[in-house]
């Protein structure tokens, strides 16, 4: 087996090719590549033996040249190997190469070194060897050197299949590295957003179904830490569809807290949040907000699972479960429950623009952010310092409600959550009844404006004490007249957070 090896990242090489050297008859490398074998006891040749010339313009040229590519294109049959033979060319039977780290190098802002590392030699390498999968087995990442170890140990070659699968992830990879290099240049060249979306999944899930049993549904991975996708599984069944929306929503919400908080979900909108002074509390507060709704349900955590929260957990159906990390005494005492799924996720916000999907097209925006320039106060009446924690705690809560979304809060925990409703009104009605006697001293937060004043009377009628929202209707003096008359303090942050 004659090998041709180009790597920027030479980790595992030597042990791989330790590993097989009873399958090799010749190993040839460009300078650097063959400089770290020789240091390692690896006998290998220079490129430059073949094409007749030393690394060119600073190493920009090293393996461009038809005494490589026609060794690795080859198709090896008789016309084709007349051809080599003609110029003296050797044909190769594998091809180990891994490209510059363009993404490292943006990662500086130095738009010469984001230069510099596009690779185009080793891009081109990998390219022909992965056409000519038939013939040649390309290995572009040091994650393929075990599979290829394996199957080579196993079977003294490697078969067409292990050549596909090859094949396959060194298009991928290639494919995924020009998505980066255009995506990331363009923003750099032009401080905006790229005129054309490419975006690059990996990591496929087949997930049991979508949102109804006759759908199919997969999830891939985008990038490699944030998310659902990027979580551990600790215990339980596979996540379904539906899990994964629900279990998203819950982070995103926990995510915006900075103090000991717990977040229920059903049906991607909060049913019940709160914030403590222990894990225990912030989760028994959370459940009680809405018992009804709490009944197979996801939870997310921002703080370590302790034994007295999973015992408060042991007693309910919890279909999912988040946090960043688990005492190991109280991960074993849930684990009892087989079905309850247990993820180890990442508190850290994704910083990268959200993508929905419609007919014939998609639709891409930022992130929602809850956080307001200024916090204005619109009303004779002021809120004391612990209605104005609640109203901020309800604020960022209703940023993760569905409109049109109404928060009733108290104490740091939300009474009552109206949402998904075509109307304000009766958005507030339906958190005012699920809040029922808890209702009284509460605070209500609101994702848009609240367009008439109705909604502050019947704030004044069930005792809330004090509004949130963003104002900007052209009826806020009524609001504002309305809240003055009940002497109920209002608050204008000039930021919408609607979810539609």
């Amino acid at each position: 087996m004659r090998i041709l090896i180009s790597v920027y990242d030479k980790t595992g090489l030597v042990n791989f090719l330790s590993s097989i050297k009873d399958h090799i008859d010749e190993i040839y490398g460009t300078e650097g590549t063959v400089k770290y074998l020789k240091e390692n006891n690896i006998a290998a040749n220079n490129s430059s033996n073949l094409t007749g010339f030393d690394d060119l313009l600073g190493g920009r040229v090293k393996t461009l040249h038809p005494a490589i590519f026609s060794g690795i294109l080859s198709k090896r049959d008789s016309e084709s190997n007349m051809q080599l033979e003609k110029y003296h060319y050797k044909d190769f039977d594998m091809v180990i190469c891994n490209l510059y780290p363009f993404v490292e190098a943006s990662k500086t802002d130095d738009l010469e070194k984001m230069i510099e590392n596009i690779d185009i030699g080793g891009l081109s390498l990998i390219r022909a060897a992965a056409k000519n999968y038939k013939n040649v087995a390309v290995l572009s990442h040091p994650d393929d050197y075990g599979m290829v170890k394996e199957v080579i140990q196993k079977n003294g070659k490697i078969d067409m299949k292990t050549k596909e699968i090859l094949g396959l992830r060194a298009f991928s990879r290639s494919a995924d590295y020009d998505i980066q290099i255009y995506n990331r240049l363009y923003r750099k060249l032009n401080d905006k957003q790229p005129e054309e979306l490419f975006i690059h999944g990996y990591d496929r899930t087949d997930l049991r179904y979508g949102e109804n049993p006759d759908q199919e549904a997969y999830m891939f991975k985008v990038n490699e830490k944030y998310g659902i996708p990027n979580s551990i599984q600790l215990n339980g069944k596979e996540l379904s569809y539906n899990n994964i929306l629900d279990a998203n929503a819950a982070l995103e919400t926990v995510q915006d807290f900075q103090d000991i908080t717990s977040v229920i979900v059903k049906h991607r909108t909060p049913s019940g949040v709160s914030s403590a002074g222990t894990l225990k509390e912030a989760f028994i507060n959370s459940y009680n907000a809405d018992p009804e709704s709490a009944y197979g349900f996801v939870v997310a955590l921002n703080r370590k699972l302790d034994m007295d929260t999973a015992k408060e957990m042991q007693k309910k159906f919890i279909e999912v479960l988040i946090a960043p990390e688990y005492d190991t005494d109280a991960l074993n005492l849930l684990k009892k429950k087989k079905n309850m799924r247990i993820l180890k996720c990442s508190m850290d916000h994704d910083p990268e623009k959200a993508i929905y999907s419609v007919s014939g097209g998609v639709l891409v925006q930022s992130r929602l952010d809850y956080s307001y320039d200024n916090l204005e106060l619109k009303s004779t009446a002021e809120a004391g310092k612990e209605k104005l924690a609640d109203l901020e705690f309800a604020w960022k809560v209703v940023a993760h409600a569905k409109s049109n979304a109404m928060v009733l809060a108290k104490n740091r925990t939300t009474v009552g959550i109206g949402a998904g409703q075509t109307s304000r009104i009766e958005s507030l009605k339906i958190a005012i009844e699920r809040g029922n006697s808890n209702v009284k001293g509460s605070v209500l937060a609101s994702d848009a404006f609240i367009p008439f004043d109705d909604s502050v009377i019947e704030c004044y009628k069930n005792g809330i004490d004090a509004i949130i929202q963003p104002g900007g209707s052209i009826r806020d003096d009524d609001v504002i007249k309305r809240c003055n008359e009940y002497k109920i303090p209002l608050y204008f942050t000039g930021k919408r957070v609607f979810l539609h």
